[in-house]
């Protein structure tokens, strides 16, 4: 079996490594669009298999994101299409337009979770109280530290997000706080 690679950035990674860990992905977001589990996989595979000949260069995480993603929308539609539903056009690219921006909120979510479990612990803790909607008081309390260490260690948490994400976090955090 030869290795096959994708180029995201500077760093190569295994096909089957990428397959595994956007597979699934992919899979739920057909299957809100389609609504139907057999051809969603269907769809889902032809999207790797055009991925693996394709073998296009990434210049970062996010395009490659918005590749597979727009990938998996265009074959749906075409499906769709091919299938003749009694949608119209307007009708299929509304209802895709709101499954990929719910896709897209959630994958938002998803590296906001992981940057946060990346957070030092103290400062990890502050956010996930916050988050479950505890206030200073409360978390200095829960953590046994003083009002102004919790105010610190969110502000340090705020600025690692911060660097990480841009002030695209504080969006992502709003619904928090």
């Amino acid at each position: 079996m030869f290795n096959h690679h994708i180029n995201i950035g500077n760093t190569q990674y295994d096909f089957k490594e990428i397959f595994n860990d956007f597979f699934a992905s992919q899979l739920l977001f057909a299957r809100r669009i389609l609504k139907n589990n057999i051809n969603s996989e269907d769809i889902v595979q032809e999207v790797f298999l055009k991925l693996w000949k394709a073998e296009p260069v990434f210049p970062n995480e996010i395009s490659f994101k918005a590749y597979l993603y727009l990938s998996t929308r265009n074959h749906c539609i075409d499906f769709l299409r091919k299938k003749k539903l009694m949608f119209s056009n307007i009708e299929i690219a509304g209802n895709i337009e709101e499954e990929a921006n719910e896709v897209l909120k959630e994958e938002a979510f998803r590296l906001l979770d992981k940057a946060i479990l990346e957070l030092p612990p103290q400062s990890r803790r502050v956010i996930q109280y916050a988050m479950e909607g505890l206030s200073i008081q409360e978390t200095a309390v829960k953590l046994s530290v003083s009002v102004n260490t919790v105010k610190t260690l969110k502000s340090r948490a705020y600025k690692i997000l911060r660097d990480s994400f841009g002030e695209i976090f504080l969006i992502l955090l709003s619904p928090f706080f």
